[in-house]
């Protein structure tokens, strides 16, 4: 676990070490600080609380700018989709302007970006592998990441509750950040039983791309809001509504994956991939 953590804060830094850091650069770097958080949430119970919060702000922090220049550049493809997806009707919707501001907002966002910060970036990760090294782990072998895995998958089956009483956006978002947690634990831990976990891997990502796809019309509703006078009034209430309307399928998509997904309870969810585990081991 902790050469798996190693690995990919590295290919985080690999990503940010050209001289111009490009949009795959970019999404590469978050890709890998997002499995690198989720390797730590595993690990969370056996590194200790200090050592946890202490890597885990710093990942956090890298990775907070690459995540504004990721959504400047999202928009742009969410707005396409969405006038593709309900065209004819959206032909004659007038959204030049709307788009010049998101062209405008996603080249502020990325020339963000610069060599300094993504140097400093690379210095915060290697302080994080570093400390990577000192942990001392707590338990042995299935004990030490089960507790982590835990507690996502419960963080996953309350945030789904929570969300599906709000419909919040706020909600929603944090319902999907441990979706992706435990679809980046999966895969860890695949090769325990992969005909099994694979199948439950490839549906945690299914259900993180609904609620991704629906924080993504969920900022740009917000950025809509933000920018009214790049609208008709007529034009700007007309892609509300179908925006909405697209939320609204994607929301329950994910709500009928999800219950299928967390229909155990923690403490048999974490036995069972447990006994996988154990089986694993001994083969």
């Amino acid at each position: 676990m902790r050469r798996v953590f190693q690995g990919w804060i590295e290919d985080a830094s690999d990503a940010l070490r050209k001289k111009r850091i490009t949009d795959t650069g970019i999404h590469d770097a978050r890709k890998q600080l997002k499995k690198a958080r989720a390797a730590l949430r595993l690990l969370r119970d056996a590194i200790g609380e200090v050592a946890y919060r202490r890597d885990n702000i710093a990942l956090r922090d890298a990775a907070r700018p690459l995540g504004v220049a990721r959504d400047s550049r999202v928009l742009i493809s969410a707005l396409d989709d969405l006038v593709e997806r309900y065209a004819p009707a959206t032909r004659s919707l007038q959204l030049e302007k709307f788009k010049r501001v998101l062209r405008k907002d996603q080249s502020t966002a990325r020339h963000a970006i610069t060599p300094t910060l993504a140097n400093k970036q690379r210095k915060a990760l290697r302080d994080v592998s570093s400390n990577s090294k000192r942990w001392r782990l707590q338990g042995e072998d299935w004990q030490i990441i089960g507790g982590g895995l835990g507690r996502i998958y419960r963080g996953g089956k309350k945030g789904m509750q929570t969300a599906a009483r709000s419909r919040a956006s706020e909600d929603l978002h944090d319902w999907r950040k441990q979706v992706k947690y435990l679809w980046h634990q999966l895969q860890i831990l695949e090769p325990a039983w992969p005909d099994m976990l694979s199948e439950l891997a490839d549906q945690t990502h299914k259900l993180a791309d609904h609620l991704g796809d629906d924080h993504d019309l969920a900022v740009l509703r917000e950025k809509i809001a933000a920018h009214t006078e790049a609208f008709d009034d007529k034009d700007r209430d007309a892609l509300l509504a179908l925006l909405d309307r697209r939320r609204k399928q994607l929301q329950n998509k994910a709500f009928k994956l999800g219950e299928r997904i967390f229909e155990e309870k923690p403490r048999r969810f974490v036995s069972r991939l447990g006994r996988y585990w154990q089986l694993w081991r001994e083969q």
